[in-house]
């Protein structure tokens, strides 16, 4: 099997809020028809990214430069089927609050419509003048007064039942309507979530087979290793300049930690540290740290306490957070799909700086992660804990 140069790579109100779906922050809702031409121009301009991949062979260089323009435009794609996610979540939330409202509400129209049953019967049973026989069958004024007094209640009781059963009966065919419009909304919005995901899975998929044609090609696949080569010294040159930066991180205990760091992420090593040779090309290139395989989305952590250095894109490495540990020694974590720390961000062992992803990468998802004394690479098997 030939070696793969991916290592270093990139109540009443339920109607208006579900009629009305808003992500926390976005202030209004979106217009779903502007959205998807939206859409569709990013696919038009992965395209050409993708194309930019695949007739590089065309260009004198800059590889990695028409793959972060692909990881990029993917990355929003991604965004779009979150969004679209939230809203399903959210219109399927508004549905089942307003199907349970309209339930509470129909189950005491039935209570109300129970009592006024029970009152027509006793009515039935007194007979047309029943009120009055009882209204004059007292003996003396006291007892009349009484009767008058327990009749007039009895009548604002019935006319309070006749009134709560319209309202209730109003209310209950309101939302009805608010029902089936929630219901159609969740529907739509499961029908983006579906098209979008596909979109973003195609697309995917398409972006896999491109990176499999540079390959497969000697002289495209020599040129990536020398820009790959190049990313690794525009990284050293980064970190010398972070050493010389204000904000370094004054904590200890980083080299005493040696062989005992837990893993940032939980996966097998499919690329080691150290020089690797293309068995079939016999080009080779020193592979500065290890790349561990690892499920998308998956966490990465942070192996020691330190501060975040630099959180974002870098050519080469797609998504990147370096984090500085003090005494000179950094950890740099590459291909994320998810940043979740900032520049000056302490952090602990442990702390999530972002989840496993595939940007700048050329093998799929998985994690790059460094050991660095300086800017000089170290082996992280040397640190991390075994198991």
């Amino acid at each position: 099997m030939r070696f793969r140069l991916g290592t270093a790579g990139r109540a009443l109100g339920g109607v208006a809020l579900a009629l009305v779906l808003v992500l926390p922050g976005s202030g209004q809702a979106r217009d779903e028809g502007a959205s998807e031409r939206e859409i569709a121009a990013l696919r038009a301009r992965i395209g050409v990214s993708r194309g930019r991949v695949e007739g590089a062979e065309r260009e004198v260089r800059n590889l990695l430069g028409a793959i972060q323009e692909l990881d990029e435009g993917l990355e929003v794609l991604r965004g779009e089927v979150e969004v679209s996610r939230q809203r399903s979540e959210q219109s399927e939330q508004a549905h089942r609050r307003v199907e349970g409202e309209r339930v509470a509400w129909a189950n005491r129209l039935e209570r109300t419509r129970v009592a006024m049953a029970r009152r027509a019967v006793a009515l039935y049973k007194a007979g047309g003048a029943g009120p009055l026989e009882v209204l004059f069958a007292s003996s003396d004024l006291p007892g009349l007064l009484v009767r008058m007094g327990n009749l007039e209640r009895l009548l604002v009781h019935d006319s309070e039942l006749i009134a709560r059963s319209v309202r209730e009966l109003a209310q209950v065919r309101v939302l009805e309507v608010e029902t089936r419009e929630a219901r159609e909304l969740s529907e739509a919005a499961l029908d983006r979530l579906a098209r979008r995901s596909a979109a973003l899975g195609a697309e995917r998929s398409a972006r896999g087979k491109a990176l499999e044609r540079v390959r497969r090609d000697e002289v495209r696949e020599r040129r990536l290793i020398a820009e790959m080569e190049l990313a690794a010294e525009k990284l050293e040159e980064t970190l010398k300049a972070l050493r010389a930066r204000a904000g370094r991180f004054e904590g200890k205990g980083f080299a005493a930690r040696k062989g005992r760091l837990p893993r940032p992420v939980q996966g097998q090593v499919r690329r080691p540290f150290g020089r690797l040779v293309d068995p079939e090309y016999q080009t080779e290139i020193f592979h500065k740290g290890l790349e561990i395989q690892a499920p998308r989305g998956d966490r990465v952590r942070s192996v020691a306490p330190g501060r975040v250095r630099m959180a974002g894109w870098f050519r080469g490495y797609g998504k990147l957070v370096i984090v500085d540990h003090g005494e000179g020694y950094f950890t740099v974590s590459g291909h994320l799909a998810d940043i979740y720390v900032e520049v000056g961000d302490s952090v602990g062992p442990g702390d999530a700086l972002g989840t496993v992803g595939d940007t700048g990468s050329l093998e799929g998802p998985g994690l790059y992660f460094e050991v660095r004394r300086g800017s000089g690479p170290l082996d992280p098997a040397d640190w991390l804990a075994t198991g």
